[in-house]
């Protein structure tokens, strides 16, 4: 037996097992150890104590590998057939038992994680339920794996990471390695409670003297406190696989939410006129070409009438403007009707009675998957991407529905997982496309595609709606976690920050900042605002620029470019939906917070926020960027938010002398500022934008009679409260802002 215990009195006895394809199982009672070793050593992990159990079963031989680092343990499972036979195994259970604890089930919670980008993540009652889909088999590949559907109430699964919260302590476990198998995390509270952690092996042969090891587990034990409870979780993921670590990451605009399938070339061309004129105003690289453009998804070199010259002059002229082409596929996907599909019936993947296998239902048809470890498709698919990339001049790529290739069926390559026959075609693609082309993941399975894309949806679909709605009606679809929806994106965007440039560049997919057509409320609009702004991940928008209003414009302006830091998401491991983010930075040798609150709920929340709980003195500065509103905190900061609402703001101590305190010039405010000084005699300010921006900046003034300049001339200011006051300032690059205290002169 393997113990984790922690001194708060968990305590986890875990065994290893297998199971086969055929019912066949080896538990671990089956299991006796003959042999093993310790050793000391080092990896890209740190330090470590080894142990290894030589463990036999009939017909198999078993080492499990345990390193010990000093804040986490590391668990591998390496297993030999000894039979002159071949067993079709479906999965190794790599960690397996009892699990004790001093707070009973029902006071536990569960974080867990989904299975592609569209799949609920967050945390719930570890006695709830997971989620399905009303939608079943249509709607299925896109909200879970099928090949292992929400199982029955008391079952808990996770896919690749899971947090089992109890009371102050949290046991965090994980794969570290993701290229070769999914990893499943199981809580099961039918009985005893009992945790397992398995590797799926998708009914691959095993045969005499052939060897196959799990994926490294990860096992780790933190505070509830945490404010960032997955961050040496997802540091060793990085460590073992190597992700693109990007500077920065494409803003732009995308096609999709509001013309969806019905995009004309005409279209995308008045978009790209409307950026060229508002260019100052909206420094964006990106303008991408959503769904649409293609004659069936499948046939992506033959296109629609509404793109008769292809696409190839649309990406020169958006080249010649200055701006990254970027282009939609669904690599692995095609429709019935698609040339693809008939005349390539041998690369799509089947069941094991050789029945087409189903991706789903979208676009009014049954989609089919195709096979990436068929060298026909492997070939495809570089000759695809080449074209693409390289002779259509696409270095931008938003990879859609990339779970049909993780789909369980029958493969060309027979020995090739579900998570390997992914990461082939996406090695296929990045390779094809080369080093420098920015690859999007979407609909993606998360743990094959890390140190293969750049960037990685981590929600499902926005929506010019709050809640999901299909064919025009809310009910029953209301309560669905991976259909499009604002508060869907919200939720994920906030539950998987932690990812954000340590796997890739988070995608909480796109802005909608227009006023009509859409559901959303002003107040929904800042929310969805706030959340992408707050979690420092890419800012694409999705709206006719035409129909932007003025104050729109100037939110989306105020985004650019995003600032790619990695929030703390306070509630993180609380509720289901987080509502608190915080991001930190150092003014003038002082901290300055900005915290985002989220009110996803149908009715009124009111927020208390001590602000000890900050790292902040008793008392600050607080501006509130939507409101405008500024005013001085004590003790805490408190407000009522009204249902599907947010605040934004900006929290300083307050210090003797001169302070800024807020502005409208950046999202988060303050971002824009690069060098300051500050005190009793006068202060500046140095701010930096790369787009044309107007706005207001408040600062506090000790006397009423000071000299305030903005780039060295006089400038007026507006009292807005008790040594208060308000400027208004229009700059693009550097602006410099001054203030100096007047003395009175004496004598004559």
């Amino acid at each position: 037996m393997l113990i984790f215990t922690d001194p708060s009195g968990i305590h986890w006895s875990t065994g290893m097992a297998l199971e086969a394809t055929d019912g066949a199982t080896w538990p671990p009672s089956a299991w006796r150890m003959i042999g093993g070793s310790s050793t000391a050593g080092q990896d890209l992990h740190g330090a470590f104590q080894e142990q290894q159990e030589i463990l036999q079963a009939d017909g198999w031989e078993a080492v499990r590998i345990v390193r010990r680092y000093a804040g986490a343990t590391g668990v591998r499972v390496q297993i030999r057939r000894t039979e002159r036979s071949h067993v079709f195994m479906r999965r190794l259970v790599i960690l397996t038992g009892d699990l004790q604890a001093p707070l009973p089930p029902p006071r536990w919670r569960f974080y867990q994680n989904g299975f592609h980008s569209w799949s609920f993540s967050g945390t719930t009652p570890a006695a709830a339920s997971d989620f399905g889909t009303r939608w079943g088999p249509l709607g299925a590949p896109m909200a879970f794996d099928v090949a292992l559907p929400p199982g029955p109430r008391g079952v808990r699964r996770s896919d690749l990471v899971a947090a089992l919260i109890i009371g102050e302590r949290v046991l965090i476990l994980g794969q570290i390695t993701t290229a070769d198998q999914f990893v499943k995390i199981e809580l099961d509270l039918r009985g005893a409670p009992r945790l397992r952690v398995y590797a799926e092996l998708d009914g691959i042969p095993i045969g005499p003297d052939e060897e196959i090891a799990s994926e490294w587990i990860w096992v780790e034990w933190r505070d509830a406190t945490d404010p960032d409870p997955f961050g040496s979780y997802a540091e060793a993921v990085a460590r073992e696989m190597r992700p693109r670590a990007r500077a920065q990451a494409p803003s732009g605009w995308c096609s999709w939410y509001f013309y969806y399938t019905g995009v004309q070339a005409q279209d995308i061309l008045e978009n790209l006129k409307m950026l060229i004129e508002h260019r100052n105003r909206l420094p964006v690289d990106l303008i991408q070409i959503d769904d649409g453009f293609q004659a069936a998804v499948g046939d992506w070199t033959q296109f629609s009438p509404r793109f008769s010259e292809g696409v190839a002059p649309l990406a020169h002229a958006i080249q010649e403007a200055g701006f990254t082409p970027g282009l939609w596929l669904a690599p692995f996907l095609a429709w019935p009707e698609a040339r693809v599909t008939q005349e390539h019936p041998d690369w799509l993947l089947r069941d094991a009675r050789g029945r087409l296998i189903s991706a789903g239902f979208n676009w009014y048809r049954w989609l089919r998957a195709l096979d990436p470890t068929h060298p026909g498709v492997e070939e495809w698919l570089r000759e695809l991407i080449h074209t693409v990339v390289h002779r259509w001049g696409f270095p931008y790529l938003k990879l859609d529905f990339l779970y049909a290739a993780a789909l369980p069926g029958r493969r060309y390559d027979p020995r090739a997982t579900r998570a390997q026959a992914l990461r082939r075609g996406l090695k296929a693609i990045r390779e094809a496309a080369g080093e420098e082309a920015f690859l999007l993941g979407c609909g993606c399975p998360l743990g094959p595609a890390i140190g293969l894309v750049d960037g990685m949806r981590i929600g499902p679909d926005v929506a010019p709606h709050w809640a999901p709605r299909m064919f025009g009606l809310s009910f029953p679809f209301r309560h669905e976690r991976s259909l499009p929806a604002v508060r869907n994106a919200v939720r994920n965007t906030l539950t998987r920050a932690w990812m954000h440039r340590r796997w890739w560049w988070n995608d909480p997919d796109c802005l909608l900042l227009r006023s009509e057509p859409t559901r959303l409320s002003e107040e929904e609009v800042c929310l969805l605002i706030t959340a992408i702004a707050m979690s420092g991940g890419m800012v694409i928008d999705s709206d006719p620029v035409f129909k932007l209003k003025e104050d729109r414009l100037a939110w989306w302006s105020a985004m650019l470019p995003p600032h790619g830091q990695r929030p703390e998401v306070i509630d993180l491991l609380e509720r289901e939906l987080p509502r608190v983010l915080l991001l930190r930075r150092e003014l003038a040798g002082a901290p300055v917070v900005w915290i985002g609150l989220l009110n996803p709920e149908d009715r009124p929340w009111r927020a208390e926020i001590p602000l000890q709980a900050l790292g902040l003195p008793e008392a600050v500065w607080g501006f509130e960027c939507w409101s405008r509103r500024m005013q001085r905190l004590d003790g805490q900061l408190s407000m009522v938010l009204s249902p599907h609402s947010a605040a934004l703001w900006t929290l300083r101590p307050i210090r003797p002398g001169f302070q800024w305190i807020g502005s409208t010039l950046r999202l988060p405010p303050g971002e824009e500022i690069i060098e300051l000084e500050e005190g009793e005699e006068g202060g500046y300010w140095e701010l930096l934008r790369r787009p044309w921006t107007e706005g207001e900046i408040w600062i506090y003034s000790p006397a009423s009679d000071f000299d305030l300049r903005w780039e060295g001339r006089p400038i007026i200011a507006t009292a807005a409260g008790p040594g208060v006051y308000r400027v208004a300032v229009a700059f693009q690059g550097r602006g410099r802002l001054e203030a100096r205290r007047i003395r009175p002169h004496n004598g004559i």
